[in-house]
């Protein structure tokens, strides 16, 4: 007959063998392992990213409320690796945070953990007795991305005659 194909007998080779069927299940483990690291680390750096966002916040804060004080108040000293002074707790109230005399402060801040600012305030020497110097660093506590999540600022400030009781000179 023409027009008709033979039909063909089965063979072994028809369908997933056993074999087959395990390499792909192989294949789709790792596959998923490798999404599942993604997961991990993704939300890792968003973890370091919401801890940098809150040190950021805070070393501003910090720097805007100094800023606040009036000239002939703020003193000199601090320690950008050591607490120095007494270390204010401002997690209840944060204008406690920023007080003459003291160069640290901790903050608990909700979902992201404990930051902890420090700040020093130095006489430049080429600026002269109306000019400040003041760096304020704030940092995670307690994780191993600390050094990542590191903020700094540093500015100077001047005295200008006014409501602030006149420079010191």
């Amino acid at each position: 007959m023409e027009g008709t194909r033979p039909v063909r007998p089965r063979d072994a080779e028809a369908g997933f063998s056993l074999m087959e069927a395990l390499m792909a299940v192989l294949l789709l483990s790792f596959g998923l392992v490798a999404v599942a690291n993604l997961f991990i680390v993704s939300a890792s750096s968003n973890q370091v990213a919401n801890q940098s966002s809150a040190t950021v916040t805070q070393a501003n804060e910090v720097l805007e409320r100094l800023k606040a004080i009036p000239f002939s108040q703020l003193t000199t000293g601090g320690n950008l690796e050591a607490n120095a002074g007494s270390n204010t707790s401002c997690d209840d109230d944060a204008t406690n945070c920023v007080i003459v005399g003291n160069f640290n402060a901790t903050r608990q801040v909700l979902g992201v953990g404990r930051i902890r600012t420090r700040w020093t305030i130095a006489r430049p020497g080429a600026g002269g007795p109306d000019t400040l110097f003041i760096r304020v660093r704030s940092e995670a506590i307690g994780t191993l991305s600390a050094s990542r999540t590191r903020t700094e600022y540093s500015s100077f400030r001047t005295c200008t005659l006014g409501t602030d009781g006149g420079c010191p000179f």
